[in-house]
């Protein structure tokens, strides 16, 4: 983490005390909690769970980023992102032929259009089994927000939640860079309203950020190996 462009360090960072030094005892919260999250769920056959936390890994990384960028608060928009899908592992594990199903269904589908087809199907989505699930693990009200209105950023009731925006964008833009569409397409397909949010108005220069954002795949790569 140290090394990545987040930091902007001009040398090259090789001990863990220069690390933590640079990284900060905010940032290595973050870590420790990616580290126990990642780890709680080892086994859902109907899931492929490494594909599952390199794609909740990369959004997280994206959504500190934005956050960053945009003067909010990058660690709690880190864990926020890394967290967002959460509430599909249990709907794997309880029901998993509907999760398969979901999966099938929502193979190039929006996180709105996941939300919606798991409602149409279950009855109820990721988004609120999420918010459960962190609840229960005592994270902030800030995250809980996130987990319940990133889908949905700009319902009324999320209006004051900043970062749902940023964890819905991050989202977006991670699925792209997944399915390996161009920065152009990824930014050009963005929601007007979402991006005009975040005060990103120029398309085209977005485009260009997410060309850099491709560098956290390979971050999610070498923390997952």
């Amino acid at each position: 983490m140290s090394n990545s462009a987040y930091y902007g360090c001009s040398r090259t960072i090789k001990t863990i005390e220069d690390a933590l030094a640079l990284v900060g005892l905010q940032n290595i919260e973050s870590l420790v909690i990616a580290s126990a999250v990642t780890t709680t769920f080892t086994h859902i056959p109907s899931l492929d769970l490494n594909r599952f936390w390199m794609r909740s890994l990369v959004t997280a990384s994206i959504a500190r980023q934005i956050s960053h960028d945009s003067g909010l608060e990058a660690n709690t928009a880190y864990i926020a992102g890394l967290l967002h899908s959460i509430g599909q592992l249990p709907i794997h594990m309880v029901f998993p032929a509907a999760g398969m199903q979901i999966s099938q269904a929502c193979r190039d589908a929006s996180v709105l259009d996941r939300k919606n087809i798991e409602q149409s199907i279950l009855g109820l989505d990721h988004c609120q089994i999420g918010e459960v699930i962190a609840k229960l693990w005592n994270f902030p009200e800030a995250i809980l927000c996130v987990l319940r209105y990133y889908a949905e950023p700009l319902k009324v009731e999320a209006c004051n939640c900043t970062l749902a925006p940023v964890v819905y964008v991050a989202a977006h833009i991670g699925l792209g860079i997944e399915q390996g569409k161009s920065a152009h397409d990824i930014a050009m397909a963005l929601e007007t309203s979402i991006a005009q949010r975040l005060n990103i108005h120029d398309l085209e220069a977005l485009a260009e950020k997410i060309d850099g954002y491709h560098q956290f795949v390979q971050e999610a790569c070498d923390y997952l190996s």
